[in-house]
């Protein structure tokens, strides 16, 4: 989002096949990584001044933790690539990885079975927000 404005959903097929979260959730980290990269440029081409960092969240708190720190052992080639894309990025200070609960993680609307009682208050919260809504539930 930019200024309140959702600005692009993304979904796509990954091309290596996975027997583990671990490594597919670093090969989306990563592609949001690189999203975020072409945004942040495009905002910059078109005269935008970009303060601070941005912020990415993720489901999977291994993920997330491992993506800060530099000495994790991983032993995938392309899940090391897709890591060290990620962390480049964080260290660089460009963004912040940070972990949300999948209870309150917004991408999972779409993507579970939900009843109206459990999902309504964050889709209110999305889509009828009036000033700062850090005091939501």
């Amino acid at each position: 989002m930019i200024n309140g404005t959702p600005i692009d959903a993304f979904s796509k097929k990954q091309a290596t096949v996975e027997t583990a979260t671990y490594g597919s959730e670093f090969v989306a980290a990563r592609t949001c990584v690189e999203q975020i990269m072409d945004l942040r440029f495009t905002l910059r081409y078109l005269g935008v001044p970009i303060q601070g960092r941005s912020y990415m969240f993720g489901d999977n708190e291994s993920v997330v933790n491992s993506s800060s720190r530099p000495d994790a052992k991983l032993h995938k080639r392309h899940v090391v690539l897709s890591f060290h894309c990620v962390r480049e990025a964080v260290a660089s200070n460009m963004l912040s990885f940070l972990h949300i609960n999948g209870v309150k993680n917004p991408a999972d609307i779409l993507s579970k079975h939900w009843g109206y009682q459990q999902i309504w208050p964050q889709l209110r919260t999305l889509l009828f927000w009036v000033g700062d809504t850090a005091g939501e539930d």
